[in-house]
């Protein structure tokens, strides 16, 4: 199925690991350009050349926080110098874990920021330069505790809620514009961030590690981790001209875990 994003450029933060590197991975295959954000310089660039190196495409990169709106700032620019965002896919570490009243305030507002203030403001500027265009994808890698909270996860659960909130208001306002808004919410997928809950875990019950994997994997019905390219395979169909008619939509990719 020819997905119709030949030639568009697509952006995508917290691309050089993780979900994101698997969306901007599928994405390239494809055929759209990436341009890749996130902190460490020299990841982006590994993440660069692997993409590249796998699927022939043109890939950019600009190293930046996300929690800094200059960067944000600065990423856009580099975006309208490509010609503009025709896709914005917008992943981000989580925060890290525990309970409610182990968190104090620098860890709230940290996770705030991180989270909630970041995904409006880039949201925001991807959403300019598509208007000018009248077509545009905006897809959102959540998370399952936007559905279902989990225990030892109160940042993620509370922080991620506003992303709910800010699908379907972009979605309504962004419709007029050809511009499609959705989320993805992955549970457990085998990432670096999934291990360190998993290492998280086995510290707090004096388990191994392999013990604390099966017990996060033991609250998905499926039975399994999922594999991030199981991920990046919806993100890019989001994405896609196929995908015109789903707007607002919060799509659980979590092997049954939202509710099992």
């Amino acid at each position: 199925m020819d997905l119709g994003i030949k030639g568009k450029l697509a952006v995508v933060t917290g691309g050089s690991s993780g979900l994101g590197f698997a969306s901007a991975r599928a994405l390239a295959g494809e055929g759209a350009r990436v341009l890749l954000f996130s902190r460490s310089e020299e990841r982006l660039r590994r993440a660069a050349e692997a993409i590249r190196s796998e699927t022939g495409a043109e890939v950019y990169y600009v190293a930046g926080d996300l929690r800094r709106r200059e960067d944000i700032e600065r990423l856009f620019s580099r975006a309208e110098d490509l010609g503009g965002a025709d896709i914005l896919v917008y992943s981000t570490g989580g925060p890290r874990p525990g309970g409610f009243f182990e968190m104090g305030w620098e860890d709230w507002e940290e996770a705030y920021r991180l989270l909630a203030s970041s995904a409006v403001w880039t949201a925001r500027l991807a959403a300019e330069q598509m208007k000018r265009k009248g077509w545009g994808r905006i897809v959102f890698v959540g998370s399952v505790t936007l559905l279902r909270p989990w225990p030892n996860l109160a940042l993620s659960n509370v922080m991620r809620m506003p992303v709910a909130g800010l699908v379907r208001t972009l979605a309504l306002e962004l419709a007029p514009h050809g511009i499609t808004v959705n989320a993805v919410l992955p549970s457990v997928i085998m990432t670096d961030r999934v291990r360190r809950l998993a290492e998280d875990l086995a510290s707090r019950e004096g388990i191994s590690f392999e013990e604390a994997v099966k017990r996060l994997v033991a609250r998905v019905p499926m039975g399994r981790p999922g594999r991030p390219e199981e991920l990046g395979a919806v993100v890019a169909f989001l994405a896609s001209e196929r995908a015109s008619f789903i707007t607002g939509a919060l799509i659980p990719v979590d092997g049954g875990a939202s509710i099992g």
